[in-house]
């Protein structure tokens, strides 16, 4: 189980398989050869063919299970192989085939949720402090969905607890808790203000498909674009541009962070490319 994300970027290939049909078949093909990567590093040497695995399909109206060779994968995947070449010319500029379509696996680990927490603003005195707050407060982002997630068990989360920030004090700067784990959805009181690590996954992968101007919000708020770039630079064409150009977030060690740190690139590529991410989680 995961979060499917893909750059909308309009190709050859998500035209000539459609979208949906795309990222099923990359979905498969992920699976079939990690799952074979995985058990070739345990000693497993059974060709494809007659390794078979079980594969549940998690929907509202009930589970579904199927059993099938990693051959059968892999050849369910083949039609990738026709487009493949075509994204030579991917116009987002990527420069391996399907990198468009990216997964963040279930169950999200503590340090995942730490390393994001750690990229929103250590003041609320700053452009991504004020839009930040301002949001959380019209448009309800509550966390909800994802404290029903965390509650059901360890499926979709490691922490069964969210973690949670404060910030209190005139200047709105940090407080001396600062990470601590959240014991409720983050609210406002006089002087202070909580954020929780459910409200950003809420933010992120909760709200539909990503429009631009949602992507670069996300981006300003964890720091993949300046949190204290001016008001008139973050609307103004040149100067969002520049800063969008200029995000950088180097690649991490940890490969469960890494997964997160995909998506924040691509945040700032949909903003700076005016495309949507589409999101299925």
């Amino acid at each position: 189980m995961a979060i499917d994300f893909v750059l909308g970027v309009a190709c050859e290939p998500k035209k000539r398989l459609g979208v949906e049909h795309l990222v099923n078949l990359h979905r498969t093909r992920l699976i079939a050869r990690s799952a074979l990567a995985h058990m070739r590093a345990e000693g497993e040497t059974r060709p494809p063919e007659d390794i078979e695995v079980q594969l549940t399909t998690r929907k509202p109206e009930g589970d579904s299970a199927r059993g099938v060779t990693l051959a059968d994968m892999l050849a369910e995947a083949a039609p990738l192989d026709e487009v493949a070449p075509l994204c030579a010319a991917c116009p987002a500029g990527f420069q391996t085939e399907f990198l468009c379509h990216r997964r963040i696996r279930y169950p999200i680990s503590e340090a995942m949720e730490v390393w994001l927490m750690g990229r929103l603003p250590e003041r609320l005195g700053c452009t991504a402090g004020a839009l930040m707050v301002r949001g959380l407060g019209e448009f309800g982002w509550d966390g909800e969905p994802a404290a029903k997630l965390r509650a059901a068990g360890e499926t979709y989360f490691e922490s069964r607890v969210a973690f949670g920030i404060r910030w209190q004090g005139d200047d709105g700067n940090l407080d001396g808790a600062g990470l601590s784990r959240a014991g409720s959805a983050a609210e406002g009181r006089s002087g202070v203000i909580d954020v929780s690590s459910d409200q950003l996954f809420q933010m992120m992968f909760m709200v539909g498909h990503l429009a631009p101007t949602h992507s670069l919000m996300l981006a300003l708020f964890l720091g993949v674009i300046p949190h204290d770039i001016s008001l008139h630079d973050l609307k103004e064409g040149d100067g969002r541009t520049r800063a969008l150009a200029s995000a950088f977030i180097p690649e991490h060690d940890d490969p469960d962070v890494e997964q997160l740190a995909s998506f924040l690139r691509t945040l700032a590529l949909a903003a700076r490319l005016d495309m949507p991410i589409l999101i299925d989680g």
